[in-house]
This record gives C-alpha cells, structure tokens and sequence, in this order.
C-alpha cells in the first residue's frame, strides 16, 4: 500500500511520520514529501502513523488494498504524550515523569542566532539562572538551577551531550545548529541517571539526527554588528590636577581628574618631549573614553545535509564562526564538524553514533583590567582615541605619553597579548539489542577530551634616559613569555539492561539496570621565561634566567551500579523508583562507596476522576511530587594528600628544597549530601491553548566540605573536613497562553515563567559562624550562620542610633574605623521573571523576551578607577565643592546628645576628600548597589519565502533579523555595570563583585539568510 501523509489543518506534508503494521516489525517512514510504500499482511486489516507533534491515527485499511492513501494528522495539543529525556539515555511520556523538567526546542533555541546557546536559554526556563559573567568575545557563562547548595563546591548544572558529560567549556563552542533539543532536569533526581555530578541538576542537550526518507540539505549564514550597550557614569567637566585642592590647579601630566572646570581654553598635556616640544589642546571635554569602544563584527556560516531510508540514517554538520570584539584587537573564531548517524544491522540489532570535532582560536589581550583603568585614568578633555599608532607618533609612544603614571591604553593592548587553541572532541558509539520481546540490552562507549594551548606574552619596552629623569614613576618593561598545554580525556562504558511489560492489564512496568565505569585523566605543562634577551622573539629558550615550569597530572574514576523502576496504573497513575551507588576513587577507601536513592510519581487527575474527565475546558491535569537523596563529591583529585611543592628560589646550586602544603585533611571526609522534597502540577486547558504549572522544592545540603582555620602550631594553616549545613526552599512556575489562534493567518502566545528562592546557612564549624569566599577594600562575600549564601558584607560609616552618619564637628568629615562590616543582603537574585512572546502572521514570526532580577545585590571593586582618578559621576555631585554629608549628624557636648547635621561643612569638596580611604574609597556602602534590572533579552522577525519565488531553485528558505541585550534597565544607584557581571568568573560561588577587568556589556544586532534544498 502506498499513500501521503498530511498536515491536518496547513495540508502540507510531514516527511518523517513512521507508518507501523500493528503487532508486527513491519514499519516504514514517509519522504521528504510526506509519501510511503508499506507491505500489509493478508492477516492485518490495520495501520498506524504517528509523528513528533501529531495524535496517533489508525487507518483501517480491510477493504482498501491497492487503493492510494491520503492521511491527515491532526497537530495534538497534550503534551502529556510527548516523549521526553529522563537521563542516561532512558526516556519516558511526559505524563509518567515525576520530576520537574523543560525542554526547549531547537526552532526557541536558534531564533536569536546566539554562538552561545546558553544565552539563548536566559529567561526561558523557571528556576534556571543563567549569568553572562564577563563581556567580550565568546563570554563565559554560569548556569545554576534551584540556588547555590555547595559553599565551596560546584554549583553549576552538569551539561550532558548525546549521553555524555561534557565540560561547562563545551557551552561557548557547542554549535546551536546541531542542537534538537534541550531538556532540563531541575532537580537532584538527575543525579541518579549521570552520577553525584548532577546533584545540582541538569541540562541535557540532544543533537539531530537523520530521518528515513527525508533527505535535505541546509545552508545559512548570519552576520551580526556588537556595539557596546552599557558603560559608567563618568564625569565631563573636571579635567587634569591633584591634592591639594584648597585651590583647583591644573596640573598637564596628571591623570587625576581633579583640576579647574572646563572653560575651553588652550591648554598643554603631557611634559616636553626631547626636542622641547609639547602637546597643546582644548581645554573641553570629549567623547574619547566611550569611541574607545570599536563595534564588533561576527559571521557565522552553516552547512548541514540529512538524510536516510529504512536501513540507516545520517546528519553531518559544519559551521565557521568568526568574531572581532568590542575591545580592538581580540579576535575569536570557532570550527566544528559534526556526525550522527544509525544503522539497523539486524531487525533487532541497531547501531548509532555521534562525533563532534571543535576547534577554536583567541588572539586577546592579557591587559584588559589595566587597559580599563588607564582609560578611565585618562581626564575627559585628552584626545585617546588619537594615540593608536603609539609606535611612529612621538605623543603616543609612552616616552611622551601625556600621563605620567600611566600606560597608553593602545600600547598596552597591543604589548600584552595572549593567543589560545582549544580542541574538542566528543564522541560515543550505542549498540541496542532486543534479544526478545520488550527487552532490551545498551552498550554505550564514549569520549570527551580537550586539548588546549596557550602562548603569553608582553614586548619588552626601555624609556629613554630623558623620560626616566623628568619622570621618576617611569621605568622599563622586560620582554616576557609562557607557554602552556594541558589535554583532558574522559572515557565512558556504560550497559543498560531493560524489561518492560504488564504485571496485570492495568499495571505495567519498565525496569532497568545500569551499570557504568568512567575515567577522567588530566596533564598539564606551564614553563615561563622572563627577561628575553631578543625583543619580540617569545621564546622560551631566549629567556636570560632559568625558565620556571610547573606540571600537574591526575587521574579519577568513578564506578556506579544504578537501577531505574517504573510502575503505571490505568495509564493514569506512574510510580517511579532509582537507586544508585558510586565508588568514587577520589574519597578514603572506606568512603569511597555511597548510595542515594529517590522516588517520584505522577498522577494525572483528568483522566483518573470522571467528574474532570468530563470537563470540556481541561485538557489534562498532572499531580507530581518526589523525594532525592544524592552524594556531591567536592573534591580535585590527591586532595586527601598532603602535598609538597618547591620552595621559591630553588633548585639552587644543584639543591632542591620543598615546602609541605598549609592543609591537613581530616580521615573521615564523606560526600556532601543533599537531600529533600519537591511537589508540584501542570494544567492543560482549551485543547492546549492555556498551560500553567508550579513547583514547590525544599532541599537541605549537609557535610559541606570546605577548609577551617586550626592553630599554626599543628605545622598547618587549615583543615579541610565536613562541617556546615545549607538550605533551600523556593517555587517555580510558569503559564503560557495563546488569546488568538489560527485567526486569519494571526497566531498569538504568551509566555511567563517565575522562579523563587530562599536559602540559608544552618551551620557552619564550631569554631567560626562565618566563612569568606572573597573580600575586597571594604567588602567581602561569605557564608553566615542565619543568612542567606553568598551574602554581601561591607564597612560602613559610624551611624547614631537614628541611622545617621557621624561627622567631625571641626572638620564635617564622617567617622569610620575600617573594621566592621555590617550585612548588605544576599548576591544571587531570589527572584527571577521571564516573560516572552510569539506572534505568527502566515509567512511572518516575531518573538520576544524580556527577564526581571530582583532582591539581590553587587558590590564594585572600582575605587582607584572611578573616585581615585576622579573620573567618576560621584565625585562631582556637590560640585567639588565642601558640602554637609547627607542624613549626618553630631555629637553636641553641651546635651551629650546626637543632633542633625545642617550646617557643618566637610573640610574639603575635592580631592581630599573622594581620594581619602578613611572618608570615601576604604568604605564598602559607597560602592553597592542593587543587583535589580530589567533586560530586553531577545526579539526576532523571520519570514518564509514562498516557493512561488523560488521557482524549484530550493525547497525553502528563511529571512531573519535579531537582537540581543537589546535593552538595561537598572537601578539610579547603579553607576558602574552590567549587575550580571561577577568578576570571580564562572566556576566560583563568591557571585555579586564586580571589577574593571571585565569588558564592558554589549548588545548584538544580526541579520540571518537560510536556504533548504
């Protein structure tokens, strides 16, 4: 029998619907053009056809042999009954799954032609916290489900790839074009398909593959322009001078910003070069500090082909993505190649593959923080920007620089460099045997390894003997090198064995037992050379000292017996059931094993309870709830060793010497330990057009494993054992509404996600209620006993009992001792809002996504850079003028009392006072702020060419512009960044500081053209 498989309600073909003859083998799958041939059995009077997205149809066909079929599919609107990714290669119907999960889509996934799909999913999952911790080119990323459980430990959620896990690298070199889709398992039972590394979640990423019948050929290419989007306030109206500032004095070679005010006037900068000359200018401000800026240029070119018949299928993949950033110079560009394929070797013998090879390449400078600094160090009215050829044009070389204590932006760029090639390789092999009926036998081999390279350096730069005298903050620079390498190899086996089947009529099962070995092996050399005798010759060998080199191997591996039950009632009711236990080698022998199990079930109320079954309104409705217990190790590899390392200044005169490390581990160090509920329901109404769902999770994470303080007279500085406990409680929940539906070619969804966290320090080690993670001038982020992790703390000014600031009565000045720090509130946002939207017009689609963050707070390490220099907003709002401290009082000797302050003036308005550490820049509150914003995240517009313009030359192609980071809105409080930046980067846990090291913000605007042939 042969026939056409349609869309119902469009009449187009769906290519890739599988055509079955119930209760045999016999199965096919339509083209490209949504055509199929099948063999029916004298013995079956019946076929079935189903597809990804549409209800399931059977046709009888007893009295319609070798007649041609046309079958139509209805598009269906419960989701219950899609499959979905439960982890470790098992799936599961939605409607069976306990645990709250997303999955987004590839089509949701691509819209914003982001290099990065982890910025594509910002905003769009409940409960998933994705941070753009830097700028620049290819940014890093720190994606975080539920709140931070570990103090010390990983927080983020482990990424698995086609069953593998892979490193948080692989987020920036991922091509989003391979991506099907990605499901996202919020909570800890992840853990018990990927091992106690998924304690924290995770993001499974499934590639595309090749479909029977459908062969298809898919080029694109996407140009996008970066401009910089957000940068500080910084003053235009005072230019070059210093201390003391009784009286404004311009001063031509100081970088301080604390002279006279403008007045347009000509004026010199700089010192005289060699031959008496020197630089005069305007005395007016200019726009040189935000043209610094260059607008950044990416293009990314794709390729893909698929296809397949009955036999085997196949998907090979290729992109080029090249990118220059905003900061000149830094240059980015990416390779990969991918294979994914299938092959029925035997009618119960299958086989399936995916490779992915990634290459990419940095060229970026290593001074981006004091790069940033001398630009903000450089007053208003000198004209940067016409400093770049510092080689040839003798007041831009830093022999007649204008600044005398710093560096020209553009020399700095270009003297301290460094250049990095990354390789990736992800690869594993599945073979699936069903020896009999509904069993199932998986082997599964992979890999994942990188290979890195890297090669730093600054030029070697000797100011001339006149430059030296005139200015004694100058001196010469040496020509320095390092080189790198490392490679990382993780090895995968992996055996599943499966059975399902029905205990009775209306019970069913599906059981599965895993067991899995996996190896992670790393190396890495580092050797540095200093003082190079040839300039511009970066090579280790040409160094005039001793090189320095340093190595690190390590090996780890982990074994699991893990077993997976699933029980179903009438098809309305679903019991699920995990255990896993981990031998882990990098824990003590006797606590290397460890087991956690959990539970979960689904209930789906509208099909169990007549009376709501027979609601018309609802669609379905799903009750859930389970419970997780699950190990974390948070531990490197040899970390229970005391280790030894050389002493500085050794080998000497052929003798080594070494020193033992500061940290002596306890002998009982276990897993850290997280455990709790989740409940929750998810609603279908109106045949699918109205979704709502919420989650409610309580988790409590013991044995944290961090380092504490012991006496000096042990012969070490710490210990590191299991002490402390953290907390989380939060809600997640989401609705998705489409008002109008098919009306006249108009299609309109709505969308909003919210996700709530509280979490709290229970205890910490009996020595101490307090653990820093990272302090500063003025500010730190900790651990505290009754408070919520990470917390902000900074010193504040000396306040009376109404909260007023105390100041001198001579000298106005506000009293402030440095040393203690009061509480500011917690770094990670407890609230987190997305909201987006769809709207189709026939060939027409545009989206749009907007996130809000609240609640939270970030502390700026700019002090030298902003007020230091002068060239922050703050420093002129009293005009420089002596003013009377804000909301400040003093102590009347005549009462003994506290009085308002209305009269008594600060001492100075000027630099005495912005540049003093004991006033202004050595006080944490002056430089904190709400971490709230509002974020234009995303919006597309994309049209599908009609085949009446293609003329047969393809089979379809797509028009597309984008934007991202459109737009910020941020406190008025907010004066220096992007509140999302944490300048601890990625992998640490001290979020909610901010430095000048990290490239400005961005927003991104891109034009894409697709053609499928």
């Amino acid at each position: 029998m042969s026939g056409t498989v349609s869309d119902q309600e469009t009449r187009k073909p769906i290519p890739g619907a599988t055509v079955t003859v119930p209760s045999t083998r016999i199965a096919t799958m339509t083209d490209g053009s949504g055509r199929f041939t099948i063999s029916v059995p004298t013995n079956s009077n019946s076929i079935q056809v189903t597809s990804v997205g549409y209800s399931p149809k059977v046709i009888s066909v007893s009295n319609l042999r070798g007649e041609r079929l046309d079958i139509y599919l209805e598009t269906s609107n419960n989701v219950l009954d899609e499959v979905v990714v439960t982890g470790g290669g098992l799936v599961a119907k939605r409607k069976e799954v306990g645990n709250a999960s997303t999955t987004i889509k590839s089509e949701v996934i691509t819209q914003g032609k982001s290099s990065n799909f982890a910025s594509a999913l910002s905003g769009k999952v409940p409960g998933l916290q994705v941070n753009a911790v830097n700028g620049g080119v290819n940014p890093n990323y720190r994606l975080v489900l539920r709140g931070q459980r570990s103090i010390t430990g990983n927080n983020q959620a482990l990424l698995v790839l086609d069953n593998i896990i892979v490193p948080n690298s692989m987020l920036g070199n991922l091509n989003p074009e391979d991506i099907e889709n990605i499901e996202v398992l919020n909570g800890a039972g992840a853990a018990a398909a990927y091992g106690s590394d998924a304690s924290n979640g995770a993001i499974v990423i499934t590639t595309k593959r090749g479909k029977p019948g459908v062969t298809s050929i898919k080029a694109s290419h996407t140009s996008t322009v970066e401009a910089v989007s957000y940068l500080p306030q910084i003053q235009n109206r005072f230019g070059s001078g210093t201390t003391p500032d009784a009286v404004k004095t311009y001063t031509p070679y100081e970088n301080q910003q604390y002279g006279p005010e403008f007045d347009g006037s000509m004026v010199e900068i700089g010192k005289p070069l060699f031959d008496g000359s020197i630089q005069t200018i305007p005395y007016s401000a200019r726009n040189d500090k935000y043209e610094f800026w260059q607008n950044g240029l990416a293009n990314q070119s794709d390729i893909s082909v698929t296809s397949g018949d009955d036999k085997s299928t196949y998907y090979i993949s290729g992109q080029f993505f090249a990118q220059s950033g905003v900061l000149p110079k830094d240059l980015y560009k990416r390779a990969s190649i991918r294979a994914n394929g299938s092959r029925n070797i035997y009618k119960n013998f299958r086989a399936n593959y995916n490779a992915n090879y990634i290459q990419n390449w940095y060229d970026l400078t290593t001074a981006s923080g004091s790069m940033y600094n001398e630009i903000l160090q450089t007053p208003a009215h000198v004209p940067l920007t016409q400093y770049k050829d510092w080689k040839n044009d003798p007041y831009a070389n830093p022999n007649g620089y204008y600044n005398d204590y710093y560096d020209n932006p553009y020399f700095s760029l270009e003297n301290w460099r460094s250049k990095t090639r990354n390789e990736y390789f992800q690869g594993n092999v599945q073979l699936e045997w069903n020896p009999i009926k509904n069993a199932s036998v998986t082997y599964r081999i992979g890999i994942s390894s990188q290979n890195a390279q890297n090669k730093s350096y600054n030029g070697a730069f000797r100011f001339t003997e006149y430059t030296k005298n005139i200015s004694s903050s100058k001196g010469d620079y040496a020509a320095n090198v390092s080189d790198s390498k490392s490679t990382s190899i993780q090895l995968l086996s992996e055996l599943a064995l499966g059975y399902k089947g029905n205990i009775t009529s209306d019970i069913t099962y599906n059981l599965t037992a895993l067991g899995s070995i996996r190896e992670n092996n790393y190396k890495g050399l580092n050797v540095g050379g200093a003082n190079l005798v040839i300039d511009d010759l970066f090579n280790i060998s040409n160094s005039s000292l001793n090189p320095t080199a340093s190595e690190s191997n390590t090996r780890s591996r982990q074994v699991a017996l893990a077993g997976d039950a699933r029980f179903g009632y009438k098809d309305f009711l679903f019991l699920h059931f995990t255990g896993r236990n981990d031998w882990r080698s990098i824990l003590a022998k006797e606590f290397r094993s460890f087991f956690y199990p959990s539970v979960d079930f689904s209930f789906i109320a509208s099909d169990a309870i007549p009376a709501l079954k027979a609601q018309k309104w609802m669609t379905s409705l799903k009750i859930r709830g389970g419970y997780a217990y699950v190990g974390n190790v948070n531990l490197s590899p040899y970390a229970l060793s005391t280790t030894f390392g050389q002493a500085a200044g050794y080998p000497y005169n052929g003798v080594s010497a070494f020193t033992i490390g500061g940290t002596m581990v306890a002998d009982d160090l276990k897993p850290e330990i997280t455990k709790g509920p989740e409940a929750g329901f998810d609603l279908e109404m109106y045949n699918g057009r109205v979704s709502v769902g919420t989650t409610w999770y309580k988790t409590n994470t013991f044995n944290q494993t961090f380092s504490v303080s012991v006496s000096q007279a042990s012969g070490y500085t710490s210990l590191r054992t299991n002490v402390g406990e953290v907390s989380n409680e939060g809600i997640e929940s989401y609705l998705r509404v489409t008002p109008i539906s098919n009306l006249n070619g108009w299609t309109l969804t709505l969308g909003t996600n919210y996700a709530y966290n509280k979490n709290n320090v229970i205890s910490l080690s009996d020595q101490s209620d307090i653990f820093v993670l990272d302090a500063g001038t003025g500010n730190r982020i900790v651990a505290k006993v009754g408070n919520p992790f990470p917390y902000l703390e900074v010193t504040k000014y000396k306040r009376d009992d109404q909260g007023r600031i105390i100041v001198n009565p001579n000298s106005g000045f506000p009293s402030f001792d440095g040393t203690n720090y009061a509480g500011v509130g917690i770094t990670n946002p407890p609230h987190v809002l997305g909201a987006d939207m769809e709207l189709r017009y026939k060939r027409f689609r545009f989206t749009s996504l907007f996130e809000y963050r609240t609640g939270n707070f970030i502390a700026n390490r700019v002090t030298t850079a902003f007020d230091f220099s002068g060239s922050g907003i703050r420093t002129t709002w009293f005009n420089r003028e002596r003013f009377v401290i804000p909301n400040s009082s003093y102590l009347d000797p005549a009462t003994n009392q506290y009085v308002e302050n209305t009269n008594i003036t600060t001492r100075t308005g000027g630099a005495d006072f912005w540049t003093s550490g004991n006033y202004n820049t050595g006080v944490g509150e002056n430089y904190v702020h709400s971490a709230a914003f509002w974020k234009w995240r995303e919006a597309t517009l994309s049209y599908d060419v009609p085949q009446t313009l293609l003329k047969g030359f393809a089979k379809g192609a797509t028009i597309s512009v984008q934007g991202r980071n459109l737009l910020l809105f941020v406190p008025k409080t907010n004066l220096y960044t992007d509140p999302e930046y944490s300048s601890a980067g990625s992998t640490s846990n001290a979020v909610g500081f901010a430095t000048i090291s990290l490239t400005p913000p961005a927003r991104y605007f891109g034009g894409t053209i697709s053609v499928n042939f």
